[in-house]
């Protein structure tokens, strides 16, 4: 059927119904099968039940449209209802929801009208970490490693006589006592004589050590902690060797430190009780007299050693008048006395100082830093490992290096040395 045949069947259905025809009808009709469109404009009776179930079905569909808004804005509305019963998303929700009800959309589609689909979801409201969030949301950026406890640095190897040793006892033999001296001796009269001892004396190798016990699973599942251990392990070792070497007692397995060694610091030396006494003297007179003690016992200061606070209160020295004191003998901000450099550390006691030469201390070891890993009783079957850090070590000052040191007090010294 062209488009003239079928504009004109439409004009009669028109005419039979009594009024026009809506375009949804037409084009539902132009849908028809040509031969069922000239059966309807050959019979009349035909055609008005052609007509009367169009506009039924057309209904139907439009009650059906209704329906289904009606529903799609109830929908809409219980989007935004508040509700505390679910974390999901808007989206996230719209989208379990139309998966778990495909059925009743296909058959919302189809034209049941006794088919809806509830729903209710959060509101929208503002979002925060305070109250939006459980647990450690978003994760925290941690830094590789670890931070490790803060230590003084060790530091008396760096000044003393160090070399190894293949005994566990270092021996040397020393004079003593000493008799008789040169004398100028006229042609023919009895030569001067003298004579002296010879001492044996020694020292014994000392043995520290610490180990830790840790499990397999904590060196596997910690990265670097095998590393961190040994570094530990080392730091312990070595901090200890720098206590003994500076200030072992000898008792015990403890070393014989140089302070055990050191002589007290003498006023004597700086012709104490004339006219040479110190006028308010400060800490850097206390150490240009222990200087001058160890030269007149013929050696040479070539470090001194104190404590970082006692090195800032002469950096803090001042006048009655406010100006800062910085001794003629003391340069270098202070870094230096009569030529000596001054090493601060912590492991000097604040208040005290070392003043010496100190290439008569000798340290020797006789097995460095080592570390072993193994099993002790039954940690093999406890998946526990041992790590062990050692070192065996000596220190020794001859006797008759003592007066190479001085160890004294700054309160102690300046009052000693005081002008009455």
């Amino acid at each position: 059927m062209n488009e003239t045949e079928f504009n004109a069947l439409i004009l009669k259905i028109e005419s039979s119904m009594g009024t026009k025809m809506e375009d949804k009808l037409k084009v539902a009709f132009k849908g028809l099968n040509p031969e069922i469109l000239k059966a309807i404009e050959e019979d009349s009776v035909e055609l008005k039940k052609t007509v009367n179930t169009l506009v039924d079905e057309n209904k139907n569909l439009v009650d059906a449209q209704k329906e289904q808004s009606g529903e799609i804005e109830a929908l809409t509305a219980k989007l935004n209802e508040k509700t505390s019963n679910t974390h999901l998303s808007m989206k996230e929700q719209v989208m379990n929801l139309l998966e778990e009800n495909k059925d009743k959309l296909i058959a919302m589609k189809s034209g049941d009208s006794k088919t809806n689909i509830r729903m209710t979801v959060k509101a929208v409201g503002n979002m925060m970490l305070s109250s939006n969030v459980t647990g450690q949301i978003p994760a925290g950026e941690r830094e590789s490693g670890i931070t490790r406890i803060v230590r003084r640095n060790p530091f008396i190897l760096e000044l003393v006589n160090l070399g190894s040793i293949t005994s566990n006892l270092w021996e040397w033999v020393q004079q003593a006592n000493p008799e008789g001296d040169a004398a100028m001796t006229a042609e023919g009269a009895a030569k001067a004589k003298i004579d002296f001892d010879l001492v044996l004396a020694s020292a014994a190798v000392r043995k520290v050590t610490a180990f830790i016990k840790v499990s397999k699973e904590m060196l596997d599942d910690i990265p670097l902690m095998e590393s961190e251990i040994n570094q530990e392990l080392s730091e312990v070792i070595n901090l200890k060797i720098d206590a003994q070497v500076l200030s072992g007692d000898g008792t015990g397995q403890n070393l014989t430190g140089i302070t055990e060694n050191a002589t007290a610091f003498s006023p004597g030396s700086f012709a104490t009780g004339s006219a040479n006494e110190v006028t308010d003297p400060n800490n850097q007179d206390v150490l240009r007299v222990a200087i001058n003690q160890i030269a007149i016992a013929e050696f040479q200061a070539n470090y001194i050693v104190m404590h970082p606070s006692d090195a800032a209160a002469m950096d803090l020295s001042k006048a009655t008048d406010g100006h800062y004191i910085l001794p003629p003998f003391s340069t270098n901000a202070n870094t230096v006395v009569k030529g000596i450099p001054i090493v601060t550390n912590t492991g000097m006691t604040e208040g005290d100082y070392l003043v010496g030469d100190f290439t008569k201390s000798g340290v020797r070891f006789r097995e460095g830093l080592t570390f072993d890993v193994g099993y002790e009783n039954d940690d093999f079957t406890k998946n526990f490992v041992t790590i062990l850090a050692e070192a065996r070590l000596v220190q020794r000052v001859k006797s008759n290096h003592y007066p190479a040191f001085v160890l004294g007090d700054f309160a102690t010294d300046k009052a000693a040395i005081a002008k009455a």
